[in-house]
């Protein structure tokens, strides 16, 4: 038994576990399970009531399936892709339990709103005229230092191609011992960079859109609401360049260590 799969196990799902449960909390006070409903709605008790149980129950599926997921680690063949398998199986049966149960609380939240109270209408709206003149995200030409780590490896790849072995290595087992490998070729070589261009293009429309979406201001406290609606979109596009930016990051040193540009030793642990 090898203990990298359980270290793996615990960086990257314990705090994926630790958000899924605690999402009903993180969201806008305009949002509960999918379902629109005003602030009034969202802090009623039912409400709050739901939350507790959502987190609860999402706790428990998760921690038991998380259980049972190391224990099957520890006492699985390590020599075999039979950890790889079960780290796969774990990670769809996650995604599953959560699928199920906020689809099981969307539905709850829908037949629960007409009994909710209303919060009296106004026939006022609340508009920041210079909204789109705040600092609401970072420009997306960020996203140049993704495209010079970019074309940095494709440059690298190019000058180094002939120096590359027949047989790329492509999958790793649970000791980092080669266990799979692909015929070289333009295609196998550059596909960590189709993903890579995927990847920058896909987080900059998100970028773009976080920038465009919709403002919400509360009549309550519209000072207070236009604080944390840019506050959201900052922090999102915050989020959306350094986790591309990590991405590209990864998928290039994953290309060098393919085709044997990168010490093994130094690629590890960036990965």
């Amino acid at each position: 038994m090898t203990i990298m799969p359980v270290i793996v196990m615990i960086f990257v799902f314990v705090p994926t576990i630790v958000l899924m449960v605690s999402m009903p909390y993180l969201t806008r006070e305009t949002i509960s399970f999918g379902v629109t409903v005003s602030a009034v709605q969202f802090h009623s008790e039912p409400l709050r009531q739901m939350r507790k149980s959502y987190a609860r129950i999402s706790a428990t599926l998760h921690t038991i399936l998380f259980i049972v997921c190391i224990i099957c680690l520890i006492y699985g063949d390590e020599h075999s892709k039979q950890q790889s398998w079960i780290i796969v199986t774990y990670s769809l049966a996650m995604v599953v339990i959560s699928l199920v149960i906020n689809i099981s609380y969307h539905f709850k939240m829908k037949n629960l709103l007409p009994m909710l109270p209303i919060a009296p209408e106004s026939s006022i709206m609340a508009v920041d005229t210079g909204f789109r003149k705040r600092n609401i995200g970072l420009s997306s030409n960020w996203f140049l230092i993704h495209v010079l780590i970019i074309v940095v490896s494709i440059v690298t790849v190019l000058r180094n191609y002939d120096q590359i072995p027949d047989q790329i290595p492509i999958h790793f087992n649970s000791s980092w011992i080669v266990d799979r490998y692909v015929a070289k070729s333009y295609s196998s070589v550059f596909m960590p960079t189709i993903i890579q261009v995927f990847i920058t293009l896909l987080f900059i429309f998100e970028n773009w859109s976080i920038r465009r979406v919709k403002q919400q201001v509360q009549l309550t406290d519209p000072n207070r609401s236009i604080r944390q609606d840019v506050t959201f979109r900052r922090t999102w596009s915050c989020f959306m360049i350094t986790a591309s930016f990590l991405l590209v990051i990864l998928f290039s040193v994953v290309q060098l260590n393919m085709i044997s540009l990168l010490n093994i030793n130094f690629a590890i642990p960036i990965i």
